[in-house]
């Protein structure tokens, strides 16, 4: 079986969402999430009314939004379901929980280092525990379910948050399509709608092709006041990606979709407890202490 670092557990895919910037993120790897621009005046659509229209302002409100503008920890959880999707039909593969720790360290010329690690376990369909293997309802057979951490991995974001991310990551290089931000002002919510797309190119494997569109939402209150570093926010993700390489699906199988539903939290005990105990039982120095644990070397895919 090839490592497979960008499947849909991975912030490079859910979560270049988290990163804001690439691909959580994901920029992609979290997402690209470098400043789209703004609109001219004459242009401004009524969907962005009363969000600021300067690209410093606009920086702002995405960074506490996705991470924080000071420095500190951030942790992001994503539940959701997987679909294989041929033509308009839908079918249910298996269910995902997903977590990231991350720690941000601004710097005074508006640049941002950003360190993350990612796990995620897949479960079968109504199930909260996690699975080694699991039917493929397509192809009849029972698959083995990768299981293995993300990172930690380092990302960089310029003064103009453009995401600079590591030559390779888990032996896979990609290359990343960022598509512009879309800002919406409904009622007391602003909500950004990210859309990164990533070719993974693995060698000895087939190249895997990632769409990451999320939208991430924060109280108006929040994510307009520059005096807040970190506002709350929820974010309902949808991948249309590739099939991850060990789903093993034939040719013309079609696509497989992610549908989901997360949100960025403070502190490390407000992160889901099945999450926290899973990452004990995997991971117990990380789960001891996850800050510390950002600082040690990645781990290596053995998928």
């Amino acid at each position: 079986m090839h490592n497979d670092p960008f499947d849909e557990m991975s912030v490079l895919s859910r979560r270049m969402l988290l990163a804001g910037g690439v691909a959580l993120g994901g920029a992609a790897a979290l997402p690209a999430f470098g400043f789209a621009g703004a609109a001219t005046t004459a242009e401004v659509p009524a969907r962005e009314a009363g969000i600021p229209a300067d690209a410093k302002s606009r920086i702002g409100m995405i960074r506490r939004m996705r991470l924080r503008t000071d420095a500190g920890p951030v942790f992001w959880f994503f539940r959701g379901r997987n679909y294989a999707q041929q033509g308009a039909n839908l079918i249910p593969l298996c269910e995902l929980t997903f977590g990231a720790v991350m720690y941000v360290t601004p710097h005074a010329d508006g640049s941002m280092d950003v360190v993350q690690y990612e796990l995620g376990f897949r479960t079968a369909l109504g199930s909260s525990k996690r699975t080694e293997q699991i039917l493929n309802p397509v192809t009849g057979q029972m698959i083995d379910v990768p299981f293995a951490p993300v990172g930690p991995t380092p990302v960089h974001y310029t003064p103009d948050n453009v995401l600079q991310l590591p030559p390779g990551i888990g032996g896979t290089n990609f290359t990343l399509e960022h598509v512009p931000e879309l800002f919406y002002h409904v009622g007391d919510q602003v909500g950004i709608h990210t859309h990164s797309r990533a070719r993974a190119m693995t060698p000895g494997a087939t190249d895997r092709v990632l769409n990451d569109m999320s939208m991430i939402c924060s109280p108006a209150a929040e994510a307009l006041n520059p005096k807040v570093h970190f506002a709350s926010a929820m974010a309902h993700g949808t991948d249309v990606t590739d099939y991850a390489r060990w789903w093993k699906m034939p040719a013309g199988a079609g696509t497989q979709t992610l549908r989901s539903l997360g949100q960025k939290v403070a502190k490390y005990s407000d992160m889901p407890e099945d999450w926290r105990a899973m990452l004990a039982a995997n991971d117990p120095a990380m789960a001891a202490d996850p800050i510390a644990g950002l600082q040690r070397k990645a781990v290596e895919y053995k998928n």
